[in-house]
């Protein structure tokens, strides 16, 4: 698998200690290494410090969304943005059909071109 292909998109937030993470697991199913002899476990926290952080970060989204989630409920714009997004469209599409609209504009030469290669009459 490759994980720069993944990983491309995401913020780096998002992926801070992540690939130490993914690289650290063995690939057994178990999340603790097994012990290696002897009577003392040998156990990395490496694991343990990477979710506590994200955790933490999981954590302060949650607030975040908390906090602002009521503010857009009483106050919602979605409606006003979405028309004034209409209204840009149409006033683009508008200076767009203009400027192509010239009789010697480079958009109307290629169609001339166009339709005079397909249906001009055979000589």
């Amino acid at each position: 698998m490759d994980k720069k292909k993944h990983i491309k998109g995401m913020p780096l937030d998002d992926i801070k200690g992540f690939e130490e993470f993914i690289e650290g697991q063995s690939d057994e199913t178990s999340f603790l290494p097994k012990p290696t002899g002897g009577t003392k476990r040998e156990v990395s926290f490496e694991h343990f410090t990477f979710l506590t952080i994200d955790s933490e970060r999981l954590a302060r989204i949650k607030n975040l969304l908390t906090s602002k989630l009521p503010f857009s409920s009483k106050f919602e714009q979605g409606h006003k943005l979405l028309d004034e997004q209409k209204n840009e469209i149409i006033l683009l599409k508008n200076k767009i059909f203009a400027l192509s609209d010239v009789d010697q504009s480079p958009y109307r030469r290629s169609v001339n071109e166009i339709f005079d290669s397909f249906f001009s009459p055979p000589q």
